[in-house]
């Protein structure tokens, strides 16, 4: 190119409008010289025909000099044309006033990036979490970093959600309950970053995930009582304190004495074990503590506990260790009255407090004292027991007849049901 062709293409440019200068990082390799720019060209040693491989834009801002080395997604300016769609992009912002240099300055951006605060909550958030909800929260934080990687998180909106969802259908071969307990726990660092770290002024909105309802297992009060003859005698106040009063197996083991009032007879639950870690709270985000009124049958073996227990000492130990019951003693018991009764594939969760709810539903107890009772947070929980056993149905079908001489109650002509007498 000669000099006349350069001052041509120099003086055609020259009305151009920009947000700032494109500027070349570095100089020539050959010679030394700064690298001359023709505008919306490009950068050229004019002498060795030697061009750039990095560059930048240079702008002032509110008193500053701003320079800019990479877009919003991290991405170097590597070429001529890079640099120069996005200094005409800051132009545009200039004038929308919305830019924000921490958008694209590499120091500043990278606070917003999206695997930098997915790090930053895991630090921050797994130790308030239960160790049996640690792992999904370390799972969902590596994947969450596999997909947005760079992203600015003030730049999320909901198709990059549905993005990432479609991503994890894609990728891993996981239910329904799980991708949506994957995406819901995405959620809580959505809130995260709008609430803790006031980062982001909305979290976009999540697509709805339909999750089939669990079948509830559950076992009738006379199969219960087949179950627990054959549990070891120093292991029944245990297993048949979760069988008459339907506490979670967590919440029972962490019970202790001091919990248990002697003169109104009733115990507050208030604390858990998550595995084998004893924590000052129950299980979920909500729950409060609640208070349970002992069963007759169990009052004078808690009484005589109370009695003659340290206060600090727990409620129901281990009649092998002396201590509590560890996650593995008690799964460990339960596999052994399994197998003692020879039935497989019935947790100690179903055979207890599954059984405690759908026995109290088919007695008609209302949902809200079930819900007291099971210690739940809303009456929407509680609503799944609200099933009938088959026996009791079969025994209110069998009132129906259509054999003669069999009494069948009449309906009159204009009943609100809207049948008719024959």
């Amino acid at each position: 190119m000669t000099i006349e062709t350069f001052h041509l293409l120099l003086e055609k440019r020259q009305g151009a409008k920009m947000a700032g200068h494109i500027r070349a990082k570095g100089k020539c390799p050959i010679c030394g010289k700064p690298f001359i720019e023709i505008q919306k060209l490009g950068f050229i040693c004019l002498e060795h025909q030697t061009v750039p491989k990095r560059f930048y834009v240079d702008l002032p801002w509110q008193g500053q000099r701003i320079r800019v080395f990479t877009d919003k997604s991290g991405q170097v300016l590597d070429s001529y044309d890079r640099a120069d769609k996005l200094s005409d992009r800051i132009e545009e912002e200039l004038e929308d006033h919305t830019f924000d240099p921490s958008h694209y300055v590499t120091a500043e951006a990278s606070k917003f990036y999206a695997e930098n605060l997915l790090a930053r909550f895991e630090k921050d958030k797994i130790g308030g979490i239960a160790p049996s909800y640690q792992k999904d929260y370390r799972r969902m934080v590596r994947i969450g970093k596999e997909f947005f990687k760079k992203q600015d998180v003030r730049e999320i909106r909901k198709a990059n959600i549905i993005d990432f969802q479609k991503d994890c259908e894609k990728r891993f071969s996981w239910k329904a309950k799980t991708l949506k307990n994957s995406m819901d726990l995405f959620k809580v660092f959505m809130n995260y970053l709008k609430n803790d770290l006031e980062m982001i002024l909305k979290v976009p909105k999540f697509p709805d995930i339909d999750v089939p309802v669990p079948s509830i297992t559950w076992i009738r009060s006379e199969d219960q009582v087949k179950l627990y003859e054959v549990v070891p005698e120093g292991d029944r106040p245990i297993i048949g304190f979760l069988m008459l009063h339907g506490c979670r197996p967590g919440e029972a083991r962490a019970i202790r004495c001091k919990d248990v009032c002697l003169d109104t007879q009733s115990i507050t639950c208030h604390a858990t074990f998550s595995k084998n870690v004893y924590r000052e709270r129950r299980k979920g985000r909500k729950s409060k503590p609640y208070i349970i009124a002992v069963h007759p049958e169990m009052w004078a073996l808690i009484e005589d506990r109370v009695k003659t227990a340290h206060p600090e000492a727990f409620l129901f130990a281990n009649p092998r260790t002396g201590t509590f019951y560890s996650m593995q003693a008690i799964q460990g018991l339960w596999d052994n009255v399994r197998a003692a009764a020879k039935i497989t594939g019935l947790r100690l969760y179903d055979a207890s407090r599954h059984s405690f709810a759908s026995q109290l539903a088919n007695q008609n107890v209302p949902t809200h004292k079930i819900s007291w009772l099971l210690g739940h947070s809303t009456v929407k929980m509680s609503e799944k027991y609200t099933h009938r056993d088959l026996e009791s149905l079969r025994a209110d079908v069998s009132k129906m007849s259509l054999k003669k001489g069999q009494t069948v109650t009449r309906l009159s002509p204009r009943n609100k049901d809207g049948g008719k007498s024959l």
